[in-house]
C-alpha cells in the first residue's frame, strides 16, 4: 500500500468504468494516479450480470463523435490486454416496422434521416429492406419494415472490462483503494487540495481532482458548484431479464426497436438478455417495487419482436443498480469555476457504457494538455442555462 499522505497528481473518485478506465490512461502516460471507491471496483452501475451495449446505433446525435472514437478504443483495447476487456464486435440492428397511426413513407423516411445523420457523424449506418434484415435476423417478427445496421456496433463485459482496467492501471503504477467513500471535497483558495473520506481520513490532491462517481456525483459536488453550474438529475433503477433459449434460435446482433423499450443480447452460453428501459424501485424494506410490470412491459416487447421468447422461462431478474440520469439524457461533463483542478462528469443516464472510453480519452487528453477538447463542449452543464441569457440579452426583450 501506498504512503496515503503523499498527494498523487491525480486523484479519480469513482471505481466504475469511467473510473479505471480513466486512470489506466493516465497510469500509461505515466501520471501519478490514485482512485477512489466507495465500494468495490464495478460495484455500481458499472457491474451486475450480463453485458451492455456497444452502440452507436439510435444514440444521441451529440454523443456520436465520442462513441465513434470509442468504439475504435473498445476494438483496440481488446486486443491490447491481456485477456481482453470482454467486448464482442457483433454488429447492431434497429428494428423499424408501421407502428399504430404512422404511414409507410414516413417511418421510411425517418430511417434514411438516422442512417445518413449517423453516417455523417462517424457511425457507418445503412439501411437493410424487409428481406435483407430477415437474413440476417430469421427469427424477427415477420411483419418488420427494415432495420438500420450499424456495423461497429456490439455488446460487452461492463464488469470484466471495468475490473480489467483497474488491474491494469495497477500495473501501470495507479494506487486503487477501494472502501474509500469520499464524503467532502477539501479546498482552499480556489484550489482543490484534498477530499475527505467517511471516516474521516484526508487525501491530498496534487494536481487535479477528477470526479466520475455517477450516481454519487451530485451530492458531492453540490457544495462547491455555483447553481448555474448544476444541472437536474435523477436516479432510476433497470432491471434486467434473463430467459432461457429452449429451441436453441441464435440472436446475431446487438438488437434494439424504433418504437420499443427494448434490447436484446445473446450471451455467449446461449442465454437471452432483455432489458432497455423497463425500471423498478426500491421500497425501505428493500423490495423491489414495480418489478413486476416491468417484467410485463420488457418481455411483451420482446416475444413481439422475437416471437420464439415466448417458449422461453425465467432464470434470473436484476434491478440491483443506480443509473444517474439527466434531463437530457446526455453526460454532465465540466469544470467548476471556483475550482479550476476539479473535472467532473456523471449523469451517464443509462447507456454510458458503450461511450465511455471515448469519454476518458478526451478526458485524459484534457488533464495532459491542460485544454478542455472541443468534443467535450456539448455536455457542458451550462447548455440549460445559455439560451435563458441569450433571451435577456434580445433588445427591449421585458423581464419575466
Amino acid at each position: 500500500m501506498s504512503d496515503h499522505n503523499s498527494a498523487s497528481e491525480i486523484v479519480i473518485v469513482g471505481g466504475g468504468i469511467y473510473g479505471t478506465s480513466l486512470a489506466y490512461q493516465l497510469a500509461k502516460a505515466g501520471r501519478s494516479v490514485t482512485l477512489l471507491e466507495a465500494g468495490e471496483i464495478a460495484g455500481g452501475a458499472s457491474g451486475g450480470p450480463g453485458e451492455r451495449g456497444v452502440r452507436a446505433n439510435g444514440r444521441d446525435l451529440r454523443e456520436l463523435p465520442v462513441c465513434a472514437l470509442s468504439l475504435k478504443l473498445w476494438a483496440e483495447y481488446q486486443a491490447k490486454i491481456e485477456g481482453g476487456v470482454g467486448y464482442r464486435r457483433i454488429g447492431g440492428l434497429k428494428i423499424f416496422d408501421v407502428s399504430y397511426g404512422h404511414r409507410d413513407h414516413e417511418v421510411r423516411g425517418r430511417m434514411e434521416a438516422i442512417a445518413a445523420a449517423q453516417s455523417s457523424l462517424g457511425a457507418p449506418s445503412e439501411i437493410l429492406s424487409r428481406d435483407e434484415t430477415l437474413a440476417r435476423e430469421p427469427e424477427l417478427a415477420p411483419g418488420i419494415l427494415g432495420a438500420i445496421h450499424c456495423p461497429n456496433d456490439g455488446v460487452g463485459d461492463h464488469g470484466l472490462a471495468t475490473r480489467q482496467f483497474a488491474k491494469e492501471a495497477q500495473k501501470a503504477g495507479a494506487v486503487i483503494r477501494t472502501g474509500a467513500r469520499v464524503a467532502e471535497i477539501v479546498h482552499a483558495r480556489g484550489t482543490v487540495t484534498a477530499v475527505k473520506l467517511a471516516d474521516g481520513e484526508t487525501v491530498p490532491v496534487g494536481s487535479k481532482l477528477i470526479v466520475v462517481a455517477n450516481a454519487g456525483a451530485e451530492a458531492l459536488l453540490k457544495p462547491v458548484l455555483k447553481p448555474h453550474e448544476l444541472s437536474p438529475v435523477w436516479n432510476l433503477m433497470p432491471q434486467m431479464h434473463f430467459v432461457s433459449n429452449p429451441l436453441d434460435k441464435k440472436v446475431n446482433h446487438l438488437l434494439s426497436h424504433a418504437h420499443r423499450r427494448l434490447a436484446v443480447k445473446q450471451l455467449p452460453d446461449g442465454t437471452l438478455m432483455l432489458s432497455g428501459g423497463a425500471h423498478v424501485g426500491h421500497t425501505p424494506e428493500g423490495l423491489w417495487k414495480g418489478s413486476l410490470s416491468a417484467m410485463t412491459q420488457n418481455v411483451t416487447d420482446a416475444i413481439q419482436t422475437l416471437p420464439f421468447i415466448d417458449n422461453s422461462r425465467f432464470l434470473s431478474v436484476d434491478a440491483s443498480r443506480v443509473e444517474a440520469v439527466s434531463v437530457d439524457q446526455i453526460p454532465l461533463i465540466g469544470q467548476a469555476e471556483a475550482l479550476p483542478n476539479l473535472i467532473y462528469g456523471y449523469g451517464w443516464s443509462g447507456h454510458g457504457f458503450a461511450i465511455s472510453l471515448g469519454f476518458t480519452r478526451l478526458f485524459s487528453d484534457w488533464v495532459q494538455s491542460g485544454e478542455k477538447p472541443d468534443a467535450l463542449e456539448p455536455f457542458s452543464p451550462l447548455r440549460f442555462h445559455k439560451p435563458a441569457a441569450l433571451l435577456a440579452a434580445v433588445p427591449g426583450r421585458a423581464a419575466a
